[in-house]
């Protein structure tokens, strides 16, 4: 009976303690922004790509500097110059049919590419951090992809 009886308390306990938890953190959630991800593209002029490449900066535009997230429509044919990244990228196809082309670094200006794949919609790959690598659209269909990760630094060659 008493192990009954503990039981239900300590459990009781800590339900109050996650509701109070959760209250506090519900208190905090005051600044909620919200944007459409796929209207007022910019165009990007950066230099860093080939082609018409357009993107949304999610992260700026949701104020947060704790992670990197794009929006970039690429035409037909176009994408980025290779580049990496010091943390692990995740790219989401959302429309179209893209291109990721991975890469080996022989030397400062010469590489040698390891793995190329389409992705389509729905699908995402993981490019580890420090990974050689370009991502766009193919030769005959535009793309429209997602781009998630830490806040660092990019390297472009």
């Amino acid at each position: 009976m008493n192990i009954v009886r503990e039981t239900k308390v300590h459990t009781n306990m800590m339900l109050e303690t996650a509701s109070m938890q959760m209250a506090q953190n519900i208190l905090f959630m005051t600044n909620i922004k919200k944007i459409i991800i796929n209207e007022n593209l910019e165009d990007d002029k950066t230099g860093r790509e080939s082609g018409n490449v357009y993107l949304n900066r999610i992260s700026e535009n949701l104020s947060t500097d704790e992670l990197k997230s794009y929006f970039i429509k690429f035409e037909k044919g176009s994408k980025s110059k290779i580049h990496l990244h010091d943390s692990d990228q995740i790219i989401i196809g959302m429309k179209g049919i893209g291109q990721i082309v991975t890469f080996s670094k022989i030397n400062d200006h010469k590489f040698k590419i390891d793995e190329s794949l389409e992705l389509g919609e729905n699908e995402s790959v993981l490019i580890p951090s420090g990974t050689p690598h370009w991502h766009g659209a193919t030769e005959n269909h535009s793309s429209s992809q997602l781009s998630f990760m830490k806040s660092g630094k990019t390297f472009w060659f």
